[in-house]
Parts: C-alpha cells; sequence; structure tokens
C-alpha cells in the first residue's frame, strides 16, 4: 500500500470517527433531553391505570360485600350444604352479582346488599366467585371448570382474615389476568372463610385504551401476550420489551410509526404481576423526526467525501516525485544497474539519485569479493566432505545413509548449477550461500553429532520402554485373571431363573459392559409365601460398583426377609448404606412385595426408571414417577410405599437405565419410546424370558457394534392369577 494511501486511510478513519462522536453525542444529548417528557409520559400512563383499576376493583369489592351478607349463603355454610352453596354462587356469578342478591335476599337480607344493588355492575363483568377456608381449600366456586385454579395463595387468604382488604390484578394462570376483590364471610358459630370475586381485564383494558388514544396490551412475568384490545396489531409488531422495568421505545409497521411505553402492573399483592403496554400510532411526528436525522446525517456524509477527495488528491500531486524515487531503488534491488534518475537537485529526489551511484559502485566491488570467496569455500567444502564420511563410518545403517545425504546435499549446494526454479529451497544449501564462512560449515558438523547423540537416546529409550513393556504386561495379565474371577463371583450371586408357580413366573437377564458391573436383581420367595424381588443400577462402573452392588443385595436381602412394608426395608438400607459412605456411591433401585394370591404389589422406587406394564387386555403404560431420592445419598431420607393390582395375564418389566439410555454409530439414544414399541410388538403368551431377551436383542441391534456404555438388566413378572393355579391344579389332580 503506498505512503499516501495510508495516509489517506488514517486521515479517513480519524474524520470518520469524529463525525460520529460527534452524531452520537447528538443523539445523546435528544435522549437526555426527552427523559423528563418520558418519566411523565410514564408516571401519567401508570396514574391512569391505577385510576381505572381503582374504579374496577370498588364495584367488585360492594360486589362481594353483599354476597358476603346473604343470609342464604351463611345458612348454606353453616349446614355443610356444597351444592346449595355452587347454585347460589352460580346465580350470583351467571346472573349479575348485585342484582341478583337485590332481588332475591329476600326478608332479613343484610341491608348491604340493597346498597349494593345500585352501583350497576355489568353481569358479563363478574367471572368467577370462589370460597376459600383459613387452609387455602377450594370450597366452592362459581366456574363450572372440573378443578378451577385458586384465586389467591395462603398467604393472601391469611391476610384477609386478618383484616385486609386486598384487591387488584392477578395472575391465575398461565394465560390469564383477572380482576380481584376480596371480603370474609363469617357464621354466628364463629368459622370464617374468603369469598373472592374475579372479573375480566377487559373492561378495564378498553376504557384504558381508550383514555390514552391507543391500543392496550397486558403481558405476563415472562412477556407473554394476556390480553389486548388489538391482538393482530401485537403479533405484527412481534416486540421484545424487559421485564420489570419501565420503557419508552418506537416500533416500525409497513408504513406505520408506534410509540410503545411500558409501565410495569403490581398484583393484590404488591408484587410484580406483568406489563401494562400501550401502543400510539405517532408516524405524523415520528417521521418528521426520522426525516431531519437522515438529512442531517446526509449532509455530514457529504462534506466529509468532499473533504477527503481533496485531501486524496493533494497528496498523490505531492507524493508523485517520491514515487519515481522507489521506482528506481526496486530495480536496484534485482540487480539492475544501469538505471538512472532523469533529474536531479538539491531537493529529496536529488539526494536519492547520489546513493543510487554510491550503492552501484559497492555492488560491483562486492561482486569481485564473492568471486575469491568461491575459491575458499570449494576448499572448505572438501575438507567438510572427508569429515563426514569419516563420521557415517561409525554409525549403523540407517543413520550413516542420512549423513550421507546431507553430504550430497552439501556438494549439491556448492555446485555452480544451483536450484531450479521453483522447488523447495534446501536449509543446508541457503546456510552455505549466505555465509561462505567456517561458521555455517561449522553447524553442519555439530547437526551430524547431534544425529549420532540423538540416535544413542533413542536407543537407551527403548530399551527402557522394552523394560517396562514386559513389567505392564505382567501385571495386565494378573488383572485381567482377577477381572475373571471377579466377574464369576458376581455372576454367582445372581438368581437363575425361578421356577414357575402356577399363579406367577419371573425371569431375569443381565449383561455387564464390562468384566464387573454395578447393575443388580434378585427376587425369592418368602416363608409366607409372598414373592420378594428388586432390580438396582449402582452409580459408577468396575469394581467400587460391583462392591457396593453386593453389600447393597446382601443387606436388601436380609431386611426383606422378616419385613413386609417396602418403604420400612428400603429406609432401614438407606441408613446402613449412608452411614460409611465415604465414596459418596448410590443406588437407584425398584423393590417389590407380590402376593400372588391376589395380584397385589406393594412397591418402593427409589430415583429408578418406571417399570412398564403390559397389560393382559393389550395396554401398555408406565408406572407413575415418583419423587423418592436413590438410596445411600443421605440420612433420614423418608420412602414411601406404593401399590398397585395386577390382573391376570398383566406382564410387569423392569429395566435399568442401561436400556434407554444406549447410543448407536449416530449419537441417538434409544430411549423410552423405542422400549415402549418393542414391548407392544411381542406376544403376551410368551415366557417372561424371551420377553426379555427379545429386549436385549433389539438394544444389540439398535447398538450397532458400538461399544457399550452401561450394563443392561431386565426383570419381567406375569401374574397368570389365581385362577390359572386352580386349573393347573386341578388339571394334577385328574392327572394322578
Amino acid at each position: 500500500m503506498f505512503l499516501r494511501t495510508r495516509v489517506a486511510l488514517l486521515v479517513s478513519i480519524v474524520l470518520v470517527i469524529a463525525l460520529g462522536a460527534v452524531v452520537l453525542l447528538g443523539l445523546q444529548r435528544e435522549n437526555l433531553a426527552a427523559r423528563p417528557y418520558t418519566a411523565i409520559a410514564i408516571t401519567g400512563q401508570d396514574a391512569l391505570w391505577r385510576e381505572i383499576l381503582a374504579s374496577q376493583t370498588d364495584e367488585l369489592t360492594a360486589t362481594v360485600n353483599g354476597i358476603a351478607g346473604d343470609e342464604r349463603l351463611q345458612a348454606a355454610l353453616i349446614a355443610g350444604d356444597l351444592p346449595r352453596i355452587r347454585t347460589l354462587l352460580f346465580n350470583f356469578a351467571s346472573s349479575g352479582a348485585n342484582a341478583h342478591v337485590g332481588a332475591n335476599s329476600g326478608p332479613g337480607a343484610n341491608s348491604v346488599l340493597g346498597a349494593n344493588s345500585v352501583l350497576g355492575l355489568d353481569a358479563n363483568a363478574l367471572e368467577e366467585l370462589q370460597i376459600i377456608d383459613r387452609q387455602g381449600r377450594v370450597v366452592a366456586t362459581s366456574s363450572l371448570v372440573p378443578e378451577p385454579p385458586r384465586l389467591l395463595d395462603i398467604s393472601t387468604v391469611e391476610a384477609v382474615l386478618d383484616g385486609a382488604r386486598p384487591a387488584g390484578i392477578r395472575q391465575v394462570g398461565s394465560d390469564q389476568f383477572r380482576v380481584l376483590a376480596t371480603s370474609v364471610l363469617s357464621v354466628p358459630s364463629g368459622d370464617r372463610w374468603v369469598i373472592i370475586a374475579a372479573a375480566p381485564t377487559t373492561q378495564p383494558l378498553t376504557h384504558f385504551s381508550t383514555a390514552m388514544g391507543g391500543e392496550a396490551f397486558m403481558l405476563s412475568t415472562r412477556g407473554r401476550l394476556i390480553d389486548g384490545t388489538d391482538l393482530d396489531l401485537w403479533r405484527s409488531l412481534a416486540l421484545e420489551l424487559p421485564q420489570r422495568t419501565a420503557t419508552v421505545t418506537q416500533a416500525e409497521l409497513g408504513d406505520h410509526l408506534y410509540a410503545v411505553t411500558a409501565v410495569p402492573m403490581t398484583d393484590l399483592s404488591a408484587g410484580f404481576a406483568g406489563l401494562l403496554v400501550v401502543v400510539q400510532d405517532a408516524t405524523a411526528s415520528l417521521s418528521a423526526v426520522r426525516m431531519l436525522t437522515r438529512l442531517g446525517l446526509v449532509m455530514a456524509g457529504c462534506v466529509l467525501l468532499l473533504t477527503l477527495a481533496g485531501f486524496y488528491l493533494y497528496l498523490r500531486r505531492s507524493f508523485a516525485p517520491l514515487e519515481q524515487a522507489v521506482d528506481v531503488l526496486d530495480a536496484l534491488g534485482r540487480g539492475d544497474t544501469s538505471v538512472r534518475l532523469s533529474g536531479g537537485g538539491n531537493d529529496e529526489i536529488g539526494r536519492i539519485a547520489r546513493a543510487v551511484v554510491e550503492l552501484r559502485r559497492s555492488l560491483v566491488t562486492l561482486d569481485q569479493t564473492r568471486r575469491q570467496r568461491e575459491l575458499q569455500r570449494r576448499r572448505q567444502e572438501r575438507f567438510v566432505r572427508r569429515q563426514m564420511e569419516e563420521l557415517a563410518g561409525t554409525l549403523e545403517p540407517g543413520a550413516r545413509e542420512e549423513v550421507l545425504g546431507d553430504l550430497g546435499r552439501i556438494v549439491a549446494a556448492t555446485s555452480t548449477q544451483g536450484e531450479k526454479p521453483g522447488e523447495p529451497a534446501d536449509p543446508i544449501a541457503q546456510l552455505i550461500r549466505h555465509d561462505d564462512q567456517l561458521g555455517p560449515l561449522a553447524a553442519v558438523l555439530q547437526q551430524m553429532s547431534g544425529r549420532v547423540v540423538e540416535q544413542h537416546r533413542r536407543l537407551s529409550e527403548l530399551v527402557a520402554r522394552l523394560r517396562e513393556a514386559l513389567v505392564r504386561e505382567t501385571q495386565l495379565a494378573t488383572l485381567q485373571q482377577e477381572l475373571a474371577i471377579a466377574h464369576d463371583l458376581q455372576q454367582s450371586v445372581i438368581p437363575d431363573d425361578f421356577p414357575d408357580r402356577p399363579s406367577f413366573s419371573i425371569s431375569g437377564f443381565m449383561e455387564s459392559a464390562r468384566e464387573v458391573g454395578g447393575d443388580f436383581y434378585d427376587f425369592f420367595e418368602r416363608a409366607d409365601g409372598k414373592l420378594v424381588f428388586v432390580i438396582a443400577d449402582v452409580s459408577g462402573k468396575g469394581i467400587p460398583a460391583a462392591f457396593f452392588m453386593a453389600i447393597s443385595r446382601t443387606l436388601l436381602k436380609a431386611i426383606a426377609l422378616f419385613e413386609n412394608d417396602p418403604s420400612v426395608c428400603i429406609r432401614q438400607l438407606n441408613e446402613l448404606l449412608a452411614a460409611d459412605n465415604d465414596q459418596m456411591m448410590f443406588v437407584t433401585l425398584f423393590f417389590g412385595i407380590f402376593d400372588s394370591t391376589t395380584g397385589h404389589l406393594d412397591y418402593v422406587n427409589a430415583g429408578h426408571g418406571p417399570p412398564v406394564r403390559l397389560g393382559a387386555n393389550g395396554t401398555i403404560s408406565m408406572l407413575p414417577i415418583t419423587d423418592d431420592m436413590a438410596v445411600a445419598i443421605m440420612e433420614s431420607v423418608p420412602f414411601t410405599t406404593r401399590s398397585i393390582d395386577l390382573a391376570p395375564g398383566d406382564n410387569l418389566v423392569l429395566y435399568t437405565d442401561g436400556v434407554t439410555e444406549a447410543f448407536n454409530a449416530a449419537g441417538e439414544q434409544y430411549g423410552e419410546s423405542r422400549l415402549m414399541e418393542i414391548l407392544s410388538q411381542v406376544s403376551l403368551d410368551d415366557a417372561p424370558g424371551a420377553l426379555s431377551s427379545a429386549v436385549a436383542d433389539d438394544v444389540a441391534r439398535f447398538e450397532s457394534g458400538c461399544d457399550r456404555s452401561d450394563d443392561i438388566t431386565l426383570v419381567v413378572l406375569r401374574y397368570k392369577g389365581l385362577s390359572a393355579a386352580v386349573d393347573r391344579h386341578q388339571r394334577t389332580a385328574q392327572a394322578l
């Protein structure tokens, strides 16, 4: 890049930065000037919304106070007549609370009802009435939804019962805001409830939109649109606004420009409820501001371009003599000493011309010196060759060839033919050609000596590695033998297939990813005839997991022989394992006690995957996921006993995460969906062992030869039913 170009570029960058700084300062000044007006607009919008919301909540408060004084509702609460309570609440809500109470209270009604009946509350404004007791439970509601959401939390309920009367906005669902008013409903017996009236936000939002002269919208705490006066406009704008912060911004849609003002809303408990957003069409004013801004930027850009163009032309004319001098120096650099300058003088160009003459004279002298050194270098080359040949004779064949190869390159480098164009430069050749003294030659000899030293070092390292490899090979053989013994011991503690019983059959399958693994299963029949079974997965892999597995299995079997409650068994096991668990290992397990006479199963799922139930009618489902913690993580952890009843012909499939978390070559996970699919395809007439083999074979096909990352363990329990056992007994008796 020419010097004049660099100077022009540098000046251009400085001018652009300066102009940008001026523009940014101007924009910042406009923003600072607009802040007071923005604060006024936000404050006014917030005050207007509070006033409109207060008007709505005052009407609701009067309504809910009137309903709380209705003697029929109080009598129904005293009698505990829930159908009557729901009917009254539904009538209040559906026919317009104030009008209904005023017309039907009858003699003895509270005088407050007559006063409230003149409020004129729109019948559509009251959406739901709900009564909540002191414990936060919904006693009755006017909603037709099967399980409507609770309108107040327990802390707010307690505050209302203590005398507070909160009213305002509240988010009662993921996509619902409601205007709430509360009152206390008391009966002569002293019992007290909280009654809540809920109205939609449409009416206050519409009034607010009309007062602001724009479209109003309500957003949740996560920025989702809950309600608005023009939903299509909001979707088209697709705005992203910061939460919990009042903001004023602009948005563009087609040919229209909109002023967007967002104010945080507070709920009835003074917490953050969401954003109240007003979108006003300000196309005229904002377009004029944008036009003035663009005009100023265009004018500044034009001034900048004209300034830079004039500066560049000035530099080009000023640097023209210097460029001629640079061209002459470039020719001298290529070895052309015949060049001359076309002018001279006392200026910079004249001084460069005199320097070129001196340079040419020096180049001629240097050429003569080079020829003399050429003869001296040839003598040095012969000496170097003899030294290297003697050195090569003391090396082994491979090293000798390397030394002779270096010698050949030195000879080639000193030849008069030189390098061919396009061939890569040889480092030794470059070293000799650029310096004809003894230094480069000594460096080459040192390189050759280094080869000898390196060869000796490699031989010494090779001998040491061979010795170390022999020791490790012996240790590896011993370790493999010990792992094989550990594998046989681990397989010996896993029970064989359980003999079929008249009313049930059970089978287990386990395949370790390594020689020893952390999965295990067990099943046995107690003296009372009940079947005890377990499937578990120990954290970690290898020998530590195998030892922890053996300890867990032994302790659990010893406890289960004398304890009938699965939760008590697992709690005792957890206390024993967590007490001295320095390695912080844990076990996930599914433990069950099965009564084959009734098909009843009590079980505990401690952090394990949910088993799959294959119904005799062809249905397939997973048992509910529980929140019990894995065993041995910490002491004093509660566990919950859950129960199911198996129907005759049902199968229960238990598995470890080695099945669902198997991966194929593409990195895909086997997953629960594939497990459910293969189980839906098996025949319910197959034996439990055949069913678990079908799942294991499908997992192996899915992995397609990839290294297995975890153990695969399956247990299948089939309940045949008591009738099957009786039929089998009768057939045996007839055969005898």
